[in-house]
């Protein structure tokens, strides 16, 4: 009687390890897809904070624009147009996160070696260089607000050596 069980129940571990083969197969799926949506999130943080720089500096403009006298107006406006010219490398999201003197290419590299980036090195600071630098400034500890500061650079310029 016992030997006309034992097949079965051979059977039945291989089969539950199967299974188990199975759950942690669909567990690394589970997990990577969560790793990939945690990325996609990240990114439309960074462009959610652009958006608030960029309303909250047109805001400024339009007040700016509201209280001074028509010819002080444009004066503005050239001085303006003459400081968005000396960032059009940077981008416009760039040009309120970079707070220290270093190209953009060279941010970019860094963090493309650090392992965050996988963009073009194309000297744009867009939302995926904004939300590399926020998970580059996750993963070493430092305040995540997507601004290249001096604390955040002086760890990221390691990974250009």
């Amino acid at each position: 009687m016992f030997l006309r069980l034992l097949p079965i129940l051979v059977l039945a571990i291989a089969f539950s390890g199967c299974a188990t083969t199975q759950t942690k197969s669909q567990n690394e799926q589970i997990e990577t897809r969560v790793t990939e949506l945690e990325k996609n999130l990240q990114a439309k943080d960074a462009q959610i904070v652009d958006l608030q720089y960029q309303v909250k500096d047109l805001s400024s403009k339009v007040e700016t624009s509201k209280s001074a006298e028509p010819d002080q107006a444009s004066q503005e406006s050239g001085t303006q147009a003459e400081s968005a010219n000396d960032h059009s490398d940077v981008g416009s999201i760039g040009a309120n996160l970079i707070r220290v003197k270093v190209s953009p290419e060279k941010i970019q590299r860094a963090l493309k070696s650090a392992g965050v980036y996988t963009g073009p090195v194309d000297g744009k600071i867009g939302p995926g260089t904004k939300a590399a630098i926020i998970e580059f400034q996750k993963s070493h500890g430092l305040k995540a607000d997507g601004v290249l500061g001096k604390k955040t650079w002086e760890t990221l310029k390691a990974y250009l050596k």
